[in-house]
């Protein structure tokens, strides 16, 4: 039975990547997005620091919803009660990222930000046999099952599933309502 479950917010609810894209002046296509975790390699002239440094405050309240992130969260809702669930999400080293990040959840999902765990630790270090890990980098899926605990990992077109991101509502849905009956 799933007594927890931890919702990761950039690449599940909030679209970190267009964030990024635009604040560089890069074009965006969800269908055409690097397969890399860390898809600003690909521009040879941005590096990492000018990501983190990019990541303040204003750029994360800012932040849009993923195409199909509120879909995502309404369907863990339904499936779980809203005191199972929690934010749980990594935030870049920038020290406004943090603040950042916990403005936006408070700003567009107001009833969670109570419910919200912001750590560089890894996720992992959460997992128990009652918990479930929705995510979509497919190191954290699997260091979490790895500990013992039970993940979703959300097709998008940088992991291992991109052959599903074209229906990633409908396989968490399906993902959630089989979890759901083997508890």
């Amino acid at each position: 039975m799933i007594n927890t479950v931890f919702l990761d917010v950039d690449g599940v609810l909030a679209n970190f990547r267009k964030g990024i894209h635009d604040a560089f002046n890069k074009r965006y296509d969800y269908s055409l997005l690097s397969p890399k975790w860390t898809f600003w390699d690909d521009w040879s002239d941005v590096t990492f620091e000018m990501v983190n440094a990019m990541c303040t405050i204003p750029f994360w309240v800012g932040l849009e919803w993923m195409h199909d992130g509120l879909k995502i969260f309404k369907t863990t809702c339904n499936k779980f009660k809203p005191s199972q669930i929690y934010l749980l999400t990594a935030p870049m080293p920038n020290p406004e990222s943090a603040t950042g990040r916990w403005l936006w959840i408070k700003k567009q999902l107001p009833g969670f930000y109570k419910y919200t765990i912001i750590t560089q630790a890894p996720k992992h270090l959460l997992a128990r046999p009652d918990t479930l890990l929705i995510d979509d980098k497919n190191e954290n899926v699997d260091g979490f099952r790895e500990a013992g605990g039970k993940a979703l990992l959300v097709p998008r077109p940088w992991n291992c599933l991109h052959r599903q991101a074209d229906r990633t509502s409908q396989y968490v849905k399906e993902f959630l309502e089989r979890i759901c009956q083997e508890s």
